[in-house]
């Protein structure tokens, strides 16, 4: 497990969290495979099922993984960096700001020729479910499988990857609730969506390699999730969601490219040095 610990992490998250939303259909999930619609008038009952059993899959198993392969000391030290709050005050910002300033230049900019995309304001149901998402599900992402990688390879080439498989990860559950909706441009939808989560995922590492928190991936998770929660339109249809979508996918990853290009020393310089620098930000 030492040699394999990625491996089994990816695993176990994609069986946990699949699995669960497989078992919350009972027979029926088996004809999800075979690409039969399953959903039913009583799907919105479903919705808390599938989330938690999201929820499940990279908490458990960053937890249960660091337990059994870095021992006691591998979850204080996870703990540690859960509740490191203390950190300058621009890496909050970045963390909670930035994304949602995105947003809301990509919605009112499009309300300008079409009113229905100006922003939602779903706060109280974007917040709750942003924090409760980012909280969990960065226990295994940045937790464990971001500074597992980061011993492997550059911060840039573990993002990258961290990047996709998360996507990836994310394919049951949206696919059940989004392909109805985005009908013959769900394949652009969940590509875009490669490319955003992707580059959402070189500022959380960014910002997680300069403050050893892993409290700051989890807010800036909470930003991205609950962000686009709170102020996309609800009445948006599939060709006009996956519109925004692009242009806040390109914004972000010039961001992204930004944030590299002004700290590619962090980004591409050794694996050691990273893995170094983390242990040192942690420990100040």
């Amino acid at each position: 497990m030492q040699k394999h610990v990625l491996i089994t992490y990816f695993i176990l998250a994609y069986f946990i969290s699949w699995g669960g939303i497989l078992l919350s259909f009972g027979p029926e999930g088996a004809r999800i495979f075979q690409g039969e619609n399953v959903l039913t008038e009583g799907f919105s009952r479903q919705l808390l099922f599938i989330w938690l059993a999201m929820l499940a899959g990279p908490s458990i198993a960053g937890i249960l993984l660091t337990r059994l392969v870095d021992g006691k000391k591998g979850l204080q030290k996870l703990l540690a960096s859960i509740v490191n709050w203390n950190v300058p005050i621009k890496w909050y910002a970045a963390a909670l700001l930035l994304i949602p300033f995105t947003l809301l230049i990509v919605f009112y900019s499009l309300s300008l020729v079409a009113l229905k995309f100006f922003p939602a304001s779903l706060f109280g149901f974007g917040i709750i479910v942003g924090v409760v998402g980012g909280f969990f599900e960065e226990i295994g992402w940045t937790g464990l499988a971001l500074p597992k990688l980061q011993q492997q390879y550059s911060s840039f080439k573990a993002t990258i990857v961290l990047g996709v498989l998360h996507t990836f990860w994310h394919l049951l559950s949206d696919s059940l609730g989004s392909i109805n909706l985005y009908k013959e441009l769900y394949l652009l939808h969940f590509f875009l969506w490669i490319l955003a989560l992707t580059a959402f995922r070189l500022l959380a590492v960014w910002i997680y390699n300069h403050t050893g928190s892993i409290l700051l991936a989890q807010l800036a998770h909470a930003s991205f999730t609950g962000g686009q929660i709170m102020l996309t339109p609800p009445t948006l249809n599939g060709v006009e969601n996956v519109t925004w979508y692009a242009i806040f996918t390109i914004l972000l990853c010039t961001i992204g490219g930004i944030i590299v290009y002004k700290d590619k020393k962090m980004f591409f310089q050794k694996k050691d040095k990273v893995h170094r620098t983390r242990v040192s930000v942690i420990h100040q």
